[in-house]
């Protein structure tokens, strides 16, 4: 009896240095949750980007987490999409691009729950810093929370969490009463003042500046995926026949390349290869002569000086009329006001002639002839004479 309490006790010993020093050398050094903004708004694409940015030039060893907040004030309207944990900026990233926007901002539920995620025994803190990154944007707080309530709030969980917390904000786009809101949440929260932004690189190398850990903060995290590209690297990734060369590389956000590939000595026409930096790698994404825009950010092609084509936006279709901006590039509001004054005036007899011919200001508009129509398949179109965009009007009642 007493050799087996001997050896039952001996066991319970060494299971408690273990989970000891599972205890001791488990926790990371840096814990960082990602908070974003993921209510209603066209511009969440550059923010998904940086978040994802942001979490590759972390290092493989800090804990990262990503909590989203938005939606109606009395509902669920935060949530946790990425728990936290060590080696998965991936992760992090394909979460962030896989959000759908939508609701209002309710900027206080996501920092108290953020707060509370580090309440937990489990996962573990930083052993040296906790970090909440939170980007904002819009109205930061539709929910009518006043400063004196988000300063209680802050700090009654704060100290129920018993953990020092570094909240950095970042707003992304905000209009001035909007960035003094911001200031004001970030001040109840003991936070630095906020960093804001205005575009997409900007707002790329903020997110990669204030995710950074204090005592990391000038250190080299790691290589950015710009100094990785060279002639040589991008030919790995795309040559499609030997002899062929890499000219006028150009990086923009640490992740989109154009190269511009031709013989050695450039005797032929040149061909663009544009390149994404997909996890943790370059990925060749399109070569050809004309290149559509896609998913490439425009200030991206405009940093190029490279033109894309963008694709037709179909402005209105119903029973009896089709609206189409057909560059892509004016905007519907434009191409519809257009549309509609040319409508009007073909109805009012101000358009003249068979050709249905009208000028408005730097608009002309016709009904013309193409080549391998007959003149009634042809639709009436108005050319901008300054930039020679195009709106074009199909199935109209002449």
């Amino acid at each position: 009896m007493k050799r087996w309490l001997l050896v039952a006790g001996a066991v319970f010993v060494v299971l408690g240095l273990v989970a000891g020093g599972l205890w001791v050398f488990l926790p990371p050094d840096h814990r960082t949750t990602f908070l974003v903004d993921a209510s209603s708004s066209a511009d969440f694409g550059e923010v998904a980007d940086a978040v994802s940015a942001a979490a590759s030039n972390t290092s493989a060893d800090e804990s990262l987490a990503l909590r989203r907040f938005g939606g109606e004030c009395s509902g669920a309207n935060t949530s946790e999409l990425v728990s936290p944990g060590t080696g998965q900026a991936a992760r992090i990233g394909e979460a962030a691009r896989s959000i759908t926007p939508s609701g209002k901002a309710t900027l206080l539920s996501g920092v108290v729950a953020a707060i509370d995620d580090f309440a937990r025994g489990y996962p573990f803190r930083g052993s040296k810093t906790n970090h909440v990154v939170v980007i904002a944007r819009g109205d930061v707080d539709a929910c009518g929370n006043d400063t004196d309530m988000v300063r209680a709030l802050i700090r009654d969980h704060t100290a129920r969490a018993g953990v020092k917390i570094d909240f950095r904000f970042v707003g992304h786009r905000l209009s001035p009463e909007q960035a003094k809101a911001l200031k004001e949440i970030a001040a109840a929260a003991d936070a630095q003042q906020p960093r804001l932004t205005k575009t997409s690189d900007e707002l790329v190398t903020t997110m990669k500046e204030v995710s950074v850990p204090t005592d990391l903060v000038a250190k080299e995290i790691k290589t950015s995926p710009c100094d990785t590209v060279s002639p040589e690297s991008l030919a790995t990734v795309y040559l499609p026949e030997p002899g062929l060369k890499y000219f006028d590389i150009q990086c923009r956000q640490d992740r989109y390349t154009l190269g511009i590939l031709n013989g050695p000595t450039r005797e032929a026409q040149d061909m663009p290869v544009v390149f994404e930096f997909k996890n943790n790698a370059w990925v060749k994404v399109l070569a050809q002569t004309d290149m559509p825009c896609g998913d490439v950010p425009k200030e991206v092609w405009k940093a190029w000086n490279y033109p894309c084509l963008k694709e037709p936006a179909v402005c209105r279709d119903t029973s009896n009329s089709k609206i189409i901006d057909v560059s892509g590039d004016l905007g519907c509001p434009a191409a519809l006001d257009i549309a509609d004054r040319y409508k009007a005036a073909i109805d009012g007899g101000q358009a003249q002639g068979q050709g249905l011919f009208w000028e408005s200001g730097d608009w002309s508009c016709s009904w013309p002839y193409e080549d391998g129509y007959a003149h009634y398949q042809v639709p009436t179109k108005c050319v901008r004479k300054s930039d020679k965009l195009v709106v074009q009007m199909g199935d109209y009642q002449r």
